[in-house]
This record gives C-alpha cells, structure tokens and sequence, in this order.
C-alpha cells in the first residue's frame, strides 16, 4: 500500500530548484546537501502549519517513481514508502534506490553517487508488454 492513500494534501506556497549556497540537509535523507549542489526547495501549508522541505536531487528521483507508480508522496515518508515497495517485490531497480538512499547516496570511500535514472514503474512495464502482444 502506498503512503499517499489517505494522506492529507498540502497549499503549495513557493517552489523551486536553488543552488545551495551553503551547506543544507535533505529533509528525506537527512544527507547533507553540499555547497553548490542543486536541489528543491518548496514552502507549504499542511494542516494550517507553514512548512519548508529542503530535498536532494537523488531523493528527488525516488519522488518521481512514487509520484509516477503511486500518485504522490508523503512528506519525510519518501525513504519508509520506498522501502515498503522493495519489500513488496517492485524489483531491483527499486530495491538499489532503497539500499543507496539508506546509505546517504554515499559510496562507501565517501564520495557522492551519481543522480540514479528514474526506474520504470509497474505502469510503464504494463504498457511495453501491450504494446508487444500487439
């Protein structure tokens, strides 16, 4: 099951992708965001409370697969929803999202890994094998 189902929608207040200018923390990964690294910045209203959510271009591609597969994502869920769908069988691609993002995005001399593509999701697996039994 998905995080989103039931989860409350949030008043999108400002958004946008900002080069960091110092040093910041993803608020999924809690990975820090380094000087000059990009990555998106919203400020929303959830239940009446201003929020602000800091979150990394490799946290970034997790939240498309769930926007794409689920419809959506819960804010600070994004690692617990991810790992739930590996759990659940969605495959390698989503089982190596779920171990990098555990470990930071770090290899393990420290370095930061690459921005991972965004995997396929069961509706795009479904729709090339339509398109094959045509």
């Amino acid at each position: 099951m998905c995080m989103i189902d039931g989860a409350e929608p949030v008043q999108m207040l400002s958004e946008g992708y900002r080069k960091a200018r110092k040093e910041h923390k993803c608020s999924e990964c809690r990975r820090p965001i380094r000087t000059g690294e990009a990555y998106y910045y919203e400020r929303f209203k959830c239940e009446g409370d201003l929020n602000y959510h800091k979150t990394c271009a490799h946290c970034e591609v997790v939240r498309q697969w769930l926007s794409d597969e689920c419809g959506g994502w819960v804010y600070g869920g994004v690692e617990e929803d991810i790992r739930e769908h590996a759990q659940e069988g969605y495959g390698w691609p989503i089982l190596r999202l779920t171990v990098a993002m555990h470990n930071n995005w770090l290899r393990r001399d420290g370095s930061l890994r690459p921005v991972p593509a965004v995997p396929k999701t069961t509706h795009d697996i479904m729709r090339e094998q339509g398109a094959n039994h045509v």
